[in-house]
């Protein structure tokens, strides 16, 4: 069920992506809500749900997109890695591990993304992408994780393993 519940998830923030998202731009770029929503699950949830929820919603985002197929499914994976990253953390809160997890992911996401439409043959400037688009797509997401972190933070199990491996509550912030 929480699979399910993932992928159609993730499917509406492909479709709002490609429709909606466009409009929303600030400095330059449009929020991944996508890119978040892993990001924030992976953390919250995990390494084993994110191992499937990562690749499920870089597959949905790629069928929404014009990007060649795989590109996100590719382009996510740094994701997942940061956020196994974060259990080793030693705060008690989740939201930061996420903003840092989004923030990384969104800069991985960026060159991996823009690498596979250098060899796939499409025009890419690297100086001038990485101080207009990768940077501020960093510093974009980072700003819009709250309105994904939250609602996914919601629908958490209620005890979660801790950082030594003792049982915890974790509180949204």
């Amino acid at each position: 069920m929480k699979y399910l519940l993932a992928s159609l998830v993730a499917g509406l923030l492909a479709v709002l992506q490609v429709s909606m998202v466009p409009y929303v731009e600030v400095l330059g770029v449009t929020p991944d809500f996508v890119l978040i929503f892993a990001a924030s699950w992976a953390v919250v949830r995990g390494q084993e749900e994110a191992a499937i929820v990562v690749p499920v919603a870089g597959f949905l985002r790629d069928l929404a997109t014009s990007d060649p197929l795989g590109t996100s499914v590719l382009a996510l994976a740094p994701v997942a890695l940061f956020a196994a990253a974060t259990r080793l953390r030693a705060i008690d809160t989740q939201f930061l591990p996420t903003v840092l997890v989004v923030a990384s992911g969104s800069l991985a996401y960026g060159i991996i993304s823009m690498t596979v439409l250098a060899i796939t043959g499409q025009t890419v400037v690297l100086q001038d992408a990485a101080l207009r688009v990768l940077l501020p797509a960093c510093l974009v997401n980072a700003l819009f994780t709250p309105l994904v972190y939250l609602p996914v933070h919601a629908f958490r199990p209620q005890h979660q393993t801790g950082p030594i491996g003792t049982r915890r509550l974790t509180s949204p912030l």
